[in-house]
């Protein structure tokens, strides 16, 4: 998908240091994707404690036995 957005340069050089890319499509797309991947870590990290887990790892095992 084509789309034109007007981005600071200094922060797409920036992007284009910190990802090695040379062409700034292809650095804009690493850092977008990079975005997701950490707000996806994040949102699964503030699950932590909030599941609660009836069994342990033993037992969890123990079930593919059966």
């Amino acid at each position: 998908m084509a789309t034109t957005v007007t981005l600071d340069s200094e922060i797409v050089r920036a992007v284009q240091q910190e990802t090695n890319e040379k062409r700034k499509a292809a650095a804009v797309r690493r850092a977008l994707n990079e975005y997701l991947r950490l707000r996806k870590q994040r949102k699964l990290a503030d699950l932590a404690g909030a599941v609660d887990l009836r069994y342990t790892n033993n037992e969890l095992e123990a079930f593919e036995d059966c």
